[in-house]
C-alpha cells in the first residue's frame, strides 16, 4: 500500500505539470518555428530528449547507490 501511494504521488508529480504545459502550445510553436521545424517534429524531439535524459539520470542513480 505504501509503495503504491508513493508511486502514484511520483507519477502525478510528473504528469500533471507536463499535461498543463501542453495545454497552451504557443510557446512550443514559437520554438519550433525558430528552429524551422513543424510542431509535431519539435514535440517529438523534446519528448525523446526528455526520455534519454531521464534514462541516463536513472542509470546514474542506479549505479551510484
Amino acid at each position: 500500500m505504501k509503495t503504491s501511494l508513493l508511486f502514484l504521488l511520483l507519477i502525478s508529480a510528473v504528469f500533471i505539470p507536463d499535461a498543463s504545459a501542453y495545454a497552451d502550445m504557443t510557446q512550443q510553436a514559437t520554438n519550433a518555428a525558430a528552429l524551422n521545424m513543424t510542431l509535431n517534429d519539435y514535440t517529438f524531439s523534446m519528448a525523446n530528449a526528455g526520455l534519454l535524459t531521464g534514462f541516463m539520470f536513472g542509470m546514474f542513480l542506479w549505479k551510484a547507490r
